[in-house]
Parts: C-alpha cells; sequence; structure tokens
C-alpha cells in the first residue's frame, strides 16, 4: 500500500504544474463514474486509516500514475 511518505511523492513542481496535476486526476477519476466531490475528497482523505494512506488506497497510485504523465517519470528533469 503506497503512502505520502514514499520516496515518489517527494518531488518538487511548480504551482502550474500542480494544478495540471489536479485537472487530470479529477478527470481520470470522473472517467470512472465517480463524480462526487465528496466521494473524492473521502478517497482522498489521509484520516480514514491513521497509517498514512487513503481512504482507497487505489488513490495514491492513480495519483502517482497521472504525475508520471505530466510530469514525466520521477528523476526525469523536463
Amino acid at each position: 500500500m503506497r503512502k505520502l511518505s514514499d520516496p515518489e511523492f517527494q518531488r518538487t513542481l511548480t504551482l502550474e504544474q500542480a494544478y495540471m496535476l489536479l485537472i487530470q486526476f479529477v478527470e481520470q477519476y470522473n472517467a470512472r463514474g465517480e463524480s462526487s466531490t465528496l466521494d473524492l475528497l473521502g478517497d482522498l482523505s489521509l484520516t480514514v486509516w491513521g497509517d498514512g494512506g487513503s481512504g482507497d488506497p487505489a488513490q495514491l497510485s492513480d495519483f502517482l500514475s497521472v504525475a508520471e504523465r505530466v510530469l514525466g517519470p520521477v528523476g526525469h528533469n523536463a
């Protein structure tokens, strides 16, 4: 299970990149038919389990996949 403390999450990005990442992540979430903002926030919540994972553990992996599309692979310098 992924956690925010994992090395893949320790990347620096600009606010522009953060915004683009947010948009693309929400778009991929909604593409699965999960369009409720409350559902999204619950799935992303880091307080549900208390172990550093998200409410829906798959969301952290999904976020990393979108981050790789937006930013390139870890270690890649754009």
